[in-house]
């Protein structure tokens, strides 16, 4: 393979949205190598990729197993990565666990750290690996959800939802994001998290702090030397079924995995003003204006965020 070549990277690629993600860049980008991890053995998924795509596809995709917490494995996949491509192109964090909130004393501990350990600690992970070898226009893009936004979390005043929000919005560079993080598993396993003003529900905080990373690293980005790397959240409004999604228009996981590959390879002004460092939503509807890092993806003007 030339070193000329693009590589991406998706993250939980052998099921749901993160498979339809790795397989609509097979499909697209015939210049492309794409590795598809998952945590569980990959063994078959690139006859079933064959199958759905073609011969060629099996070439250009390769499954590897990886568990994101493990960072001697994702040490050891990024050196092979930037060894035979020289850095990478596109990274979709789709990897993450959910867990239905359990408030009892011997359990909610242990969730909080399985779900941060991979949502939040994992994805740190992989981008801080590959952080060095991000090439020029470079799209990374950290999967994200409903229950990630302040409007999701149910239980508490709202005088307690707008300080959780600015506690995640004060939060300017990655070690208070971290301190912050690490203050939540703290008052987790001391069965205070409720009374310091934190929701029963780790994956929420998981995803409210992906949605922070996500605006701190692109600050990051925005003073490097390369080129035009960007960073964002997307939520493709795709179903999960243990997650309460209310009234959220729901898409399948192809539809999905379209916008999730279109918001990862989209180039500057190519359908106006493209965010940087944001939360987007594929869906018109439920965002709501209060969140200056998120925008709302209009599906009937392609392209438009606003």
């Amino acid at each position: 393979m030339p070193k000329k070549s693009r590589v991406a990277l998706v993250t939980g690629a052998t099921r749901g949205i993160g498979y339809n993600v790795g397989r609509e860049i097979v499909k697209r980008m015939a210049l492309t190598t794409t590795y598809m991890t998952s945590r569980v053995p990959v063994t078959g998924f690139s006859a079933i990729l064959g199958m759905e795509l073609g011969a060629c596809a099996r070439e250009r995709a390769k499954f590897v197993k990886l568990d994101v917490r493990d960072v001697e494995q994702v040490d050891q996949l990024k050196e092979k990565i930037v060894k035979n491509f020289g850095g990478l192109d596109i990274l979709v964090n789709n990897a993450g666990i959910y867990h239905k909130a359990d408030t009892s004393p011997a359990v909610f501990p242990k969730q909080v750290q399985d779900i941060l350990g991979t949502n939040y600690w994992g994805t740190k992970n992989v981008i801080s690996a590959f952080q060095p070898h991000f090439n020029p226009h470079s799209r990374i893009v950290n999967i994200t959800s409903n229950l990630g936004h302040i409007m999701s979390v149910k239980g508490m005043e709202d005088d307690l939802k707008e300080a959780l929000r600015s506690r995640f919005n004060s939060c300017t560079n990655e070690c208070e994001l971290d301190g912050l993080m690490l203050k939540f598993q703290r008052d987790a396993v001391q069965g205070v998290w409720s009374k310091e003003g934190w929701p029963s529900c780790g994956y929420t905080v998981s995803k409210m702090a992906i949605n922070a990373y996500t605006r701190i690293l692109q600050q990051q980005f925005d003073y490097d030397e390369r080129e035009d790397v960007v960073v964002n959240a997307v939520y493709p409004c795709t179903k999960h079924s243990k997650i309460d999604q209310g009234d959220i228009r729901l898409l399948d996981d192809e539809e999905g995995g379209r916008f999730v590959f279109y918001m990862a390879t989209v180039m500057p002004n190519s359908h106006g003003v493209f965010p940087r460092g944001s939360v987007i939503w594929n869906n018109s509807r439920v965002v709501d204006n209060q969140d200056k890092y998120t925008y709302r993806y209009n599906n009937k003007h392609k392209g438009q965020l606003y």
